[in-house]
């Protein structure tokens, strides 16, 4: 959200902000919920500083007892740069290939190229309910502007629709008029904004989206959130959209999964690349599964210590504000080829399909190790 109005809002905000960080900092399982994500995803329109940081809190509150979504990255396309310090928009473009159905995290949709400052991306497949195929997310520099407030960073989201399902101009969940205004063609094929106004592509709520049509006549979006037009952002929306790849291609992942118990079915996959976007790891990655109530969560990264950001100005500090508590889930780690292994189960890990519960699930989960030209899209049998 672009806009502030309500100091008492903001400073509860950043009070429910703390709180997050300070649970964020605790034990937990390492699946995780990104929840930007979900609130886009569930095309919930409303004020991001009011719901986002809300949904933010009971996300994270929720995720120490239930297993979060997993979420996916891009890297470069082809073998993995050595690292002599390739470009920031190199590690956070995904290694991908042809659709074969071996591979849980099949896109409609790639980020081709982002801006100087986006140094992180995530892909993520699993939230039932939604209209689109799928959702990607790049990750920005801080907000700027004489209201910007230092937990935002810029974001924009990507997102594709099914042929059946093309997004429409209407009102908002404010009851705010959308207006179609005409954008310049994206590689040939009709474009517009969803504007405020007639002849003002600047979203209802402050935020920006841009809509055009595929080759094969689909509808692709990018939301860009925290942007400000004395940024440039409208240009900047559209040099992305111009390189954003469209159809059925698969993300290579750094794991293969084999021999899943009988009853038990994918319930969501991601890939995250970049510290912003991995939770302070250069990548991780995973994949849920769930039969009934019940869930078992498998995640990968690199076997090294988190890089946490210093706090800079305007930062708050970690208080947990009072009646969270977070709930430990049974999980269970080990570490090979460079990387941590973490098998995590929800509500516990009697009924796992397995006699050997979730040491049972790690034999079954195979990681690939840390050289992402060894990742593969050939994940499943």
């Amino acid at each position: 959200m672009n806009h502030r109005t309500d100091l008492t809002e903001d400073r509860l905000a950043a009070e429910l902000a703390a709180g997050l960080v300070a649970l964020a900092d605790s034990p937990a399982p390492l699946g995780r919920t990104d929840t930007a994500w979900a609130i886009h995803q569930g095309r919930s329109r409303l004020r991001r500083r009011r719901l986002g940081v809300l949904g933010a809190v009971t996300a994270v509150a929720l995720g120490a007892s239930v297993l979060g979504a997993t979420l996916p990255d891009r890297a470069a396309n082809g073998p993995v740069k050595a690292a002599t310090g390739p470009a920031a928009q190199d590690l956070v473009l995904p290694a991908l290939g042809p659709d074969t159905g071996h591979d849980p995290l099949t896109i409609a949709a790639a980020f081709g190229w982002l801006p100087e400052g986006f140094d992180g991306a995530s892909y993520i497949i699993g939230f039932s309910g939604a209209p689109t195929l799928f959702s990607g997310k790049a990750y920005g520099p801080q907000q700027t502007g004489p209201d910007a407030l230092a937990m935002n960073r810029q974001t924009v989201f990507l997102s594709a629709y099914a042929a059946d399902q093309a997004p429409t101009v209407g009102t908002d969940n404010l009851g705010q008029q959308q207006y179609r205004v005409d954008a310049r063609p994206v590689n040939g094929r009709p474009a517009y904004w969803v504007g405020r106004a007639p002849d003002d592509p600047t979203g209802t709520q402050g935020d920006y989206y841009l809509r055009w049509q595929a080759a094969d006549g689909s509808w692709v979006e990018l939301h860009g959130s925290y942007l400000r037009a004395a940024d440039g952002v409208l240009d900047m929306l559209l040099r992305i959209a111009d390189k954003v790849t469209t159809g059925r291609q698969a993300v290579r992942l750094p794991f293969k999964v084999r021999n899943i118990p009988a009853g038990f079915t994918q319930g969501g996959v991601n890939l995250y690349l970049g510290t912003e976007a991995a939770d302070g790891y250069p990548w991780s990655a995973g994949i849920n599964y769930r039969s009934g109530d019940n869930h078992v969560s498998l995640d990968v990264r690199p076997a090294v210590e988190p890089v946490r950001p210093s706090a800079g100005p305007g930062s708050v500090p970690k208080v947990v504000p009072s009646g969270f508590q977070v709930r430990p889930v049974p999980q269970r780690c080990t570490e090979t080829l460079g990387v941590r292994v973490c098998a995590t189960a929800s509500p516990d890990e009697a009924p796992l399909g397995t006699a050997e519960g979730l040491a049972g699930w790690l034999d079954r989960f195979v990681p690939l190790g840390t050289d992402r030209s060894a990742w593969t899209t050939e994940v499943t049998p």
